[in-house]
């Protein structure tokens, strides 16, 4: 997923990194793209180096906007030959799926979403496990000389409340924003009783990452005084293959890692930041003669006063699990499309939370139980397809915000 902020950049430079996975020696290395930022002044920085205590960097609200800092998250892993050579033959173990396809000028493309057949009446329940991961910031230190944390324990209850896992309403029904929006792609074909539903998450084994000196660089909000950190990816995301390896994964349920306030970009510089979540899947070997295919998401809950009032709490993890439910194995090729906002750039996958990076008003506020949450905004499959009119509910190309995008994807330019 990639957002454009607008601004005239001199030079733009594609950075590649690889994201393994390192469950199994069968496991396939997925690259991942991060985008230069303009370079901008950053405020003064009254750290002290050396053997003396680092002091987090006081900013105002939305400082990682006004240095030209973008979110984004990384396209899917690929899967293996094997993977996919037993996924043609039903031969897997992994979250419950279906597949279909369509066409556009004459080639089919085939694709396979989360859930069960839309034309049966049936509800698929599909499990999913958290990991929550908080960050010590080694350097930094409080009054009391004890190092500095980016503490995951106090959004995690929030988090299980959130729209991903508790029924709201909206235009499709009474239901989880998941469901919500395959509701949408298929509200004059699904059967009325359809549902895709995920269970609450349940626990895995919480983790801390030391994040030594210069791997991460850590500001305060002055207005709000919430830490934010920007994390080197390379460092978070090799901490992250051995936390997977440790722990008891369900290649039938998500499993999602989950942070706070944690951006990730090359050398932890706010230049290239940030990345916010990604999803993807990945060969966990063979079990009972099928192939275990796990998919995966991490995602990163962000307080007020960082990215603005349309970026904040689950708006990151919303993106992944939408598009975890309508990509989940990083298959779906869809015709060459370029982003809806003038930002440039083509992908071909069908990622529905991407096109609507760099909106500014990308989420659509939830309120479940007098607390607010800000799932962001997606493009539907008929966007992708190019069908016109667009045969989803009330024949709109975007949910649960139907005015954001009001024709379908238009041909990349070469």
């Amino acid at each position: 997923m990639r957002a454009d902020s607008g601004i005239s950049a001199t030079s733009v430079i594609r950075v590649l990194l690889c994201l393994f996975f390192l469950l199994t020696p069968r496991l396939k290395a997925a690259e991942i793209a991060a985008e230069a930022r303009p370079s901008r002044q950053e405020p003064v920085q009254e750290q002290q180096r050396g053997a003396t205590a680092l002091v987090p960097i006081e900013v105002d609200d939305n400082f990682l906007q006004g240095m030209g800092a973008q979110t984004h998250s990384e396209p899917p892993a690929r899967m293996s030959t094997a993977a996919r050579a037993a996924m043609s033959l039903d031969n897997v173990l992994t979250v419950p799926h279906f597949s279909s396809s369509f066409n556009h000028q004459g080639q089919p493309y085939r694709y396979v979403m989360v859930g069960g057949d839309p034309h049966q009446a049936a509800t698929t329940q599909i499990r999913t496990q958290i990991i929550p991961i908080a960050l010590t910031l080694q350097g930094y230190e409080d009054a009391n000389g004890d190092p500095l944390v980016l503490d995951v324990a106090p959004v995690i209850e929030p988090f299980r409340n959130s729209p991903s896992f508790r029924r709201a309403l909206y235009g499709t029904g009474f239901t989880q924003f998941g469901d919500a929006v395959q509701r949408a792609e298929f509200f004059h074909a699904m059967d009325p009783d359809w549902h895709t539903l995920l269970t609450p998450p349940a626990p895995l084994i919480g983790v801390n990452i030391d994040v030594p000196r210069g791997q991460a660089t850590l500001y305060r909000n002055r207005r709000t005084g919430a830490l934010f950190a920007i994390v080197d990816d390379a460092f978070f995301i090799s901490h992250l293959n051995t936390i997977l390896q440790l722990q008891n994964l369900d290649p039938e349920a998500l499993t999602i890692a989950l942070t706070s306030n944690v951006f990730l970009s090359s050398g932890a510089t706010v230049q290239q930041c940030c990345t916010v979540g990604f999803h993807t899947a990945f060969d966990a070997g063979v079990q009972s003669g099928r192939q275990v295919l796990q998919t995966f998401v991490w995602a990163s809950w962000v307080e007020p006063g960082i990215f603005g009032p349309n970026f904040v709490d689950v708006t990151a993890a919303t993106h992944e699990i939408s598009e975890w439910m309508n990509d989940p194995f990083g298959s779906n090729q869809v015709p060459p499309w370029q982003y809806p906002n003038g930002a440039g750039g083509c992908q071909n996958n069908l990622e529905p939370g991407d096109p609507l990076e760099g909106f500014a008003n990308l989420s659509s506020p939830v309120t479940i139980d007098q607390t607010t949450f800000h799932p962001q905004s997606v493009a539907l499959l008929q966007w992708f397809t190019r069908e016109k009119p667009s045969g989803a509910v009330d024949g709109v190309y975007s949910f649960p915000d139907g005015k954001l995008l009001t024709e379908p994807s238009q041909a990349c330019a070469r």
